[in-house]
Formats: structure tokens, C-alpha cells, sequence
């Protein structure tokens, strides 16, 4: 799951620095120290480390809050996936409904993020662009799991634990394990095309459809910020046009929804089969 998180936060990161800008007139800056010496960006580097994990903790109570609501006990802890990297979880040996789950899943991704964003608008904290796209690729997994959980029927009972959840119904209701790498696959696949075809658009076929259109200037997103997408400038001498990193993000987002709808589908398909 670490290749979607990736994606996951070059999304958030993406969006949410251009929506900074769109509703404060400008960019977020994430440059922390005074810039005077060698180890300005060593101590930028220090606080966007810490910005993009301090989201666990609240991540992992709020995962807790929604197990509580709904009668559970929560327990927490950490663990290491692949031998290399460390993840936080809460779990409980509560017994679920199916919605009930997706509510327990949804929590952290929604309240943060319902928080988080106003707070960041009002009081114009760019830095807080960081730890909510960290949070949103922390959501992730739990995303991927609502999708495939909404393919079972609602009166599945499911169980957590903290490698995995077990699903309790009807033997008709049996799905097979669906294959975390076949969604990374997927994911990476999809992003990589759509990178590759959207800049080919923009480079080939954005300076003569502008040109065609008489559009002397254009610039989409923000110049030398993750946001930037795409830039024009015709004059009588020259045509310049530069295409920017807000590509990836699209690749990104395209990704990611391949993947899930891919994994939905398969889900939804051998459900049709056992019936």
C-alpha cells in the first residue's frame, strides 16, 4: 500500500495546495527557517518530517472514537509491514456491521479534513497542506477497504484485527482475497499512462488549439509550486510553453480511481459468478 499512499498524498498535496491558493490569492510556503545558512533546508526538511507524521495520532484516536460509538473497546498499536515499514493501528475485537465498519474506516479522512481545511483557509496556515495530504494518504488503505467492502451485502458482521479484518456471512457471500498488488499495479499502470497522455496533450495539442483559439497568454495553476499545470505565452516573435509537475498529480488522481474501480468491479464480477 506504500505505492498508493504515495500517490495518495501527491493528490491531497496537489489539490489542496491549489485550493490554498484559489481561496487566499496565494501560494503556501513551506520554507520554515530564516534562510541564512546551510542548514535552512536541513530544518525544513525536520518540519515537514514532522508535519507529515504528526497526523498519526489523531489518525489512530479517531479510529478509536468511531470503534467506542459504536460499543468497542479500542486498542492500539504499531507494527512493520514488509520488515521495513512501521504503520500505526487501532483495532478491537468488537464485532461490526458492515455500514458500521465503513463509518470506522471514514472517520479520521472526514474530521480531519472537515477540520483541518477551514482552519487552514481562516487563519492561513499553508503549513497545515502537509499533515492533511499525509492524513489523506493515510486513508488510503481504508478507502481501498470501503470499496471492497461495499461490494459485500450490508448484513455482512465484520471483525478487525490488525492484520486484517475478517468478514462473517452467508456462504454465498463469499468473495476471494483480492490482490493488493494487482490494485499497486493497477494504480502505478493508470497513473503512468495518464501522466504520459496528459502531457502530450498539453504539449503538443495545447499551443495549437490556443493558437487556433487566438489565446495570446494561459496559465493553469500556480508557477514553480506543486499546483502548476500548464503554461502558454504567444507574441509576435516567439511561442513559449512549459508544461509542469501538476501533471503528476492528475496521473495520480487518474490512478487511483483505476485502481479502485478495477478492484470494485472484480469484487462486483465474482459476486455475479457465485450467485
Amino acid at each position: 500500500m506504500a505505492a498508493l499512499s504515495t500517490l495518495g498524498f501527491v493528490v491531497a498535496i496537489s489539490l489542496l495546495g491549489g485550493f490554498y491558493h484559489a481561496a487566499t490569492g496565494s501560494p503556501a510556503t513551506l520554507q520554515f527557517a530564516p534562510n541564512v545558512s546551510w542548514w535552512t533546508s536541513a530544518l525544513d526538511v525536520l518540519v515537514l518530517f514532522v508535519l507529515a507524521t504528526v497526523f498519526i495520532v489523531p489518525h489512530e484516536l479517531l479510529h478509536g472514537l468511531a470503534i467506542r460509538y459504536y460499543g468497542g473497546e479500542a486498542r492500539y498499536g504499531v507494527g512493520v509491514a514488509h520488515f521495513i515499514l512501521p504503520y500505526a493501528y487501532a483495532t478491537t475485537d468488537h464485532e461490526f456491521s458492515r455500514n458500521q465498519f465503513v463509518v470506522v474506516l471514514l472517520t479520521p479522512l472526514v474530521v480531519m479534513t472537515a477540520v483541518g481545511v477551514p482552519l487552514m483557509l481562516v487563519f492561513e496556515w499553508g503549513w497545515l497542506i502537509v499533515p492533511l495530504a499525509a492524513n489523506a494518504a493515510g486513508a488510503i488503505a481504508d478507502l481501498w477497504m470501503t470499496m471492497t467492502l461495499l461490494a459485500f451485502p450490508a448484513t455482512v458482521r465484520l471483525e478487525d484485527h490488525p492484520d486484517g479484518v475478517r468478514i462473517i456471512g452467508q456462504e454465498r457471500n463469499r468473495r476471494p482475497a483480492l490482490s493488493v498488488t494487482a490494485v499497486v499495479w493497477d494504480a502505478l499502470a493508470g497513473a503512468a499512462v495518464a501522466a504520459v497522455g496528459v502531457f502530450l496533450v498539453l504539449a503538443i495539442g495545447g499551443p495549437l488549439a490556443l493558437d487556433v483559439l487566438g489565446v495570446d497568454s494561459l496559465t493553469v495553476g500556480t508557477p514553480d509550486t506543486f499546483s502548476f499545470l500548464f503554461a502558454f505565452s504567444s507574441s509576435p516573435t516567439e511561442i513559449s510553453m512549459s508544461v509542469g509537475p501538476g501533471v503528476v498529480g492528475i496521473g495520480a488522481v487518474i490512478g487511483l480511481v483505476y485502481a479502485f474501480v478495477r478492484s470494485y468491479r472484480r469484487t462486483r464480477a465474482t459476486s455475479s459468478e457465485v450467485a
